[in-house]
């Protein structure tokens, strides 16, 4: 596993948002990808939290920066276009214990759609899989949806770290291809020129890199 690195130089900078239902265990996938600790207990995300790494994507260092908006009970807010604005990928998650969080699936992928750019990548990971005793969704349902829309498609684990790393730098070495293939072109909105911001986070104060179109 690389070690998570933060403040290095970097010569490419992508924006990915993670997506999904309340208590889908999507701040524990960010914490996790972070080199943080597995939290069982984990807070509700209230407002916004974000975090970046710095990875080797083809030898590149890259930054990836990911916003990680609350849950339900906060979406004015994160249906804004200033959640999506310059984002390069999203990770889409469900819970498999919860049918009704997949079921919700398709309205969160419709709302990125809109709402992001042109060309976003989208990662469909069905969490908790170290659960699978208490399955309510089937790996094959997962997958035919990914498949009917276009998606990559995975489950994972934050408590076991199963393919915690993977959904990140699958997006992130999806999103590079997408670049250097000339389907992805920095947009007027947002070309990647960082700008430091101070944002509330959901679990105190912080401030982290991001560009100066990011938050509307």
């Amino acid at each position: 596993m690389e070690t998570p690195r933060r403040n290095l130089p970097w010569v490419q900078f992508y924006k990915c948002v993670t997506i999904g239902d309340e208590a889908v265990g999507k701040s524990c996938l960010l914490l996790r990808f972070m080199g943080k600790k597995f939290r069982p207990e984990l807070d509700p995300t209230i407002g916004m939290e974000a975090d970046q790494r710095i990875i080797s994507i083809d030898d590149k260092p890259t930054k990836f920066q990911i916003w990680d908006p609350a849950g339900e009970e906060s979406r004015m807010f994160c249906t804004s276009r200033g959640l999506y604005r310059g984002a390069a990928a999203a990770i889409l998650v469900y819970d498999i214990t919860r049918r009704e969080t997949f079921d919700h699936i398709g309205r969160w992928l419709k709302e990125a759609e809109e709402l992001a750019p042109p060309n976003l990548t989208t990662i469909l990971v069905g969490n908790k899989c170290d659960l699978s005793h208490e399955r309510a969704v089937s790996y094959e349902e997962g997958q035919e949806f990914a498949e009917k829309h276009g998606l990559i498609f995975m489950e994972s684990s934050a408590k076991t770290n199963q393919n915690v790393e993977e959904a990140f730098f699958t997006a992130a070495r999806t999103v590079s291809k997408k670049s250097e293939d000339g389907v992805l072109h920095p947009s007027a909105e947002c070309a990647g020129l960082p700008l430091l911001l101070h944002v509330k986070f959901g679990r105190g104060a912080g401030s982290f890199q991001a560009c100066g179109c990011c938050i509307s």
